[in-house]
């Protein structure tokens, strides 16, 4: 069974604010979680508005935004860690004929390449990677709903519906 849009609830009287999925007790809220670090929650700021503005966010994607800014926070640190100390970092180890140091990979490079993985993974599901950006729809029901009665309040032979006074009983 299809959703009533609004306009038929509202014609038959049966609309209810408090249960529209569009009313704003159902909007995302723009609180930042609290455990987000420093930066994730400076990504949080900038994108939570293009995100709700668009209409893709929905309240239960707080979790998974904040899954992505803490990504972005990490992976930030993780650069900043490179910039400050290089791709390779000098190790130095006693062994049993005295000190030696050889160069190593920094860690934060690869921390960096996985964060950055995990960070692009979620920002596909959001539609922020320009790619991505035409698959994600926001859904509006009402629309198709309403479009639907309209084709059959205009044409309803389009839906197998006669009218009476041509069909004989």
């Amino acid at each position: 069974m299809r959703r009533k849009s609004r306009e038929e609830k509202l014609a038959q009287g049966t609309y209810r604010a408090d249960r529209d999925r569009k009313s704003p007790q159902y909007a995302p809220g723009a609180a930042c979680p609290s455990y987000l670090s420093k930066e994730a929650r400076q990504e949080w700021k900038r994108v939570h508005p293009m995100l709700e503005q668009a209409g893709v966010l929905q309240a239960i994607d707080q979790s998974l935004l904040a899954s992505y800014c803490q990504m972005f926070g990490h992976w930030k640190k993780s650069e900043e860690d490179i910039a400050k100390n290089g791709l390779v970092i000098m190790v130095s180890s006693q062994t049993r004929t005295g000190r030696t140091e050889k160069p190593v990979q920094n860690p934060a490079v690869r921390n960096s390449i996985q964060f950055h993985k995990a960070m692009m993974a979620t920002a596909t599901k959001f539609g922020i990677n320009p790619l991505d950006r035409p698959r994600i729809v926001p859904q509006d029901d009402d629309n198709d709903e309403q479009d639907l009665l309209q084709r059959f309040i205009d044409d309803g032979d389009d839906f197998g519906v006669t009218d009476s006074s041509t069909n004989p009983q």
